[in-house]
C-alpha cells in the first residue's frame, strides 16, 4: 500500500494527473487522499471497491467531499474479465494470482 499511497502523491507533486483512480477497498490509503485532498483540491478523486471489499471511512470521506464512489460489485461480470490470468509469465519469471483473490472472485 505505501508504494500506491507514495505514487498517488508524487503525481500530485509532479502535476502528472488530473484524476486519480484508486481500485481499492483498503483504508490505510485514506490518509494519503486526505492529504492530497487537502493539498491538490483541484485533483478529483475517484475509489472503485472490488467486489467484496469495502471501506466504510474511505466511502465516508468519498460522500462528504462529493468524490465518486463505484462499487464494482455492481459490475462483477466486466470487473472479474478485467483481473490478469491465473498465471503471468514474463521472460523466466512467472507470476501467479493470489489464491484468496480467486476464491473471492468466483464466488456468486
Amino acid at each position: 500500500m505505501c508504494f500506491i499511497a507514495i505514487r498517488m502523491i508524487g503525481d500530485c507533486v509532479q502535476d502528472k494527473t488530473d484524476v486519480l483512480v484508486l481500485v481499492s477497498g483498503d483504508s490505510d490509503l485514506l490518509p494519503s487522499i486526505e492529504f492530497i485532498q487537502k493539498n491538490y483540491p483541484n485533483k478529483k478523486i475517484r475509489v472503485y471497491f472490488p467486489p467484496t471489499i469495502t471501506s466504510v471511512e474511505l466511502r465516508k470521506n468519498m460522500n462528504t467531499r462529493k468524490g465518486k464512489v463505484v462499487f464494482l460489485e455492481n459490475n462483477k461480470p466486466k470487473f472479474v474479465n478485467s483481473i490478469m490470468p491465473d498465471c503471468v509469465t514474463n521472460g523466466e519469471k512467472t507470476y501467479f494470482i493470489p489464491p484468496k483473490w480467486k476464491n473471492s472472485l468466483s464466488e456468486p
